[in-house]
């Protein structure tokens, strides 16, 4: 059984964003993969869900251990109001109703204020949590939603695989490339 695991990765698209990195029609294809690691990692009771709260990997994933009887923390780097504005809102998606669910049904924990400072307030949290998974368990396992190139900006999912210190190919980190699910041309 996992006692910690840490989920992360791309946010879901903005509209027109090219080139496409995580595009809306691929998240159920993205949830499907995050659910078998979930079984094959026997995520459950006992198990410790850790994530951001952001649209995308952090939310699947949340709902996901919720859905199999884990206990599910949101590090939020603002304060939530702040936090749904930049980083879950996608107009014409339900991705702010999941997370106003997921804020009642899961622990949420928010980086004091003046902890960092712009940007900087996510790479800090990803920094918090990975501390939260490892004081957790000597031996965290981690699933993330990235198509394995340097992010928009400080605190995306690259500084967290680089804060997790684990070598390429380690079986404690699983990476889905939601790029190689975007059908050619499209």
């Amino acid at each position: 059984m996992t006692r910690a695991l840490i989920v992360s990765g791309h946010m879901v698209d903005r509209p027109g964003r090219e080139p496409p990195r995580f595009p809306q029609r691929v998240t159920g294809e993205v949830t499907a993969r995050m659910d078998a690691v979930f079984e094959e990692w026997d995520v459950g009771p006992g198990t410790v869900v850790l994530c951001g709260g952001a649209r995308g990997a952090d939310l699947i994933g949340a709902e996901l251990g919720l859905g199999r009887g884990a206990s599910v923390r949101l590090y939020l780097a603002l304060p939530p109001a702040e936090f749904a504005r930049r980083s879950v809102d996608l107009p014409g998606t339900s991705w702010h109703a999941r997370f106003e669910d997921l804020l009642r049904r899961a622990e949420m924990r928010s980086l004091p204020a003046g902890a960092a400072e712009g940007d900087e307030v996510f790479a800090r949290t990803n920094a918090w949590m990975i501390d939260e998974a490892f004081a957790l368990d000597p031996d965290p396992r981690a699933v993330v939603v990235w198509d394995g190139r340097a992010g928009d900006g400080p605190g995306g999912t690259s500084d967290l695989v680089s804060r997790l210190s684990r070598e390429p190919g380690d079986p404690r980190v699983r990476v889905i490339d939601p790029t190689a699910l975007i059908a050619p041309g499209h």
